[in-house]
């Protein structure tokens, strides 16, 4: 007697957005709270807005449109462009454990057009300044995002090796970028020495003298563990180059200002300036700050900014405003 195969059912797909139409609940959404906001929703998509709004339009209609109205307007600002900002929240709502958040720009940045490596790649940023218990459960986000609209598999096609960009990179060549200050660095030949060549380099590149001198000094706390958090943050983390060094700049400001790292966060965006990232576009991300993590975190953020900006001299390039009123 045949054995009948029991037919697996096929997998509920994502609810798509609605289309609008007579009597329809997004048409009684778009004529209440209006187009600018359904078609230009804040970091998610069309659908999970009208979700969102369907739930909070019975709750509290004119908090509702206050509180997206905001979010909405800083999508629709064009100083970074809408892959970097989505990257950089990503980031952001990793290492905060935002999940329901980060979730949701999930879905917006890869429907969006970001790549699904670079969209996975800003959650793995956050093991330097989250750690294992903020990036693995973001981690599993990704994969079930990524699962559901069907490019988990793309991420086969280009993983980097296990020894990551080291056996194609050059000292001499990378060598030719360093400043003499750098060169002549009375830490930095014992330290390549004993730790190699690749994390210093990296350091170099990003940090200056500044890494010297902190790398310097933790190996003279505990030599072994230093060595261990050069290589993982210098010589491997920050040597993906996955990011192009601007966006993932932009990403580690964005994540150490979501955490509250006032100390990290200033020495990144002096090493931001180096790269030529403007001012504005650092403004920017202190501006995202306000939206999901308040306006005390916020403000706290902008005032390290502009005391950097006015260390360097380049409040003008901020719109040179005026002291505050004593």
């Amino acid at each position: 007697m045949a054995i009948k195969r029991k037919v697996k059912p096929k997998a509920k797909a994502r609810a798509k957005p609605s289309k609008s139409g007579r009597g329809s609940a997004a048409s009684k959404l778009l004529a209440k709270y209006g187009p600018t906001l359904l078609n230009n929703p804040p970091a998610m998509t069309r659908a999970r807005l009208e979700k969102k709004l369907t739930l909070w339009n019975g709750l509290d209609p004119h908090f509702a449109k206050t509180s997206l109205d905001f979010a909405a307007g800083m999508q629709r600002r064009t100083v970074l462009d809408k892959h970097t900002r989505w990257l950089v929240q990503i980031g952001q709502f990793t290492v905060t454990r935002s999940h329901g958040h980060l979730e949701d720009v999930l879905y917006a940045a890869i429907e969006g057009g970001v790549s699904v490596r670079k969209a996975l790649e800003s959650i793995l940023l956050c093991q330097v300044y989250g750690g294992d218990t903020a990036a693995a459960p973001a981690i599993d986000i990704f994969i079930r995002v990524a699962k559901d609209l069907g490019v988990l598999g793309a991420l086969r096609k280009d993983q980097l090796p296990l020894d990551g960009h080291d056996s194609t990179r050059s000292l001499e060549e990378e060598r030719k970028t360093w400043s003499a200050e750098e060169e002549n660095h009375p830490a930095r030949e014992k330290l390549m020495q004993r730790y190699g060549w690749q994390g210093v380099s990296s350091g170099i590149k990003y940090r200056g003298t500044h890494h010297l001198n902190l790398f310097y000094h933790r190996a003279g706390l505990d030599a072994e563990w230093a060595g261990m958090w050069e290589e993982f943050t210098y010589q491997r983390m920050y040597s993906r180059w996955i990011l192009d060094d601007k966006t993932r700049i932009l990403c580690t400001v964005g994540d150490t200002f979501a955490v509250g790292d006032f100390v990290q966060a200033r020495d990144h965006m002096a090493e931001a300036l180096n790269f030529g990232i403007t001012p504005r576009e650092l403004m920017e991300v202190v501006f995202l700050v306000g939206i999901y993590f308040g306006s005390p975190h916020m403000g706290a953020s902008l005032k390290v900014f502009e005391t950097l900006m006015a260390e360097k001299g380049r409040m003008a390039d901020i719109g040179d405003p005026p002291p505050m009123p004593k």
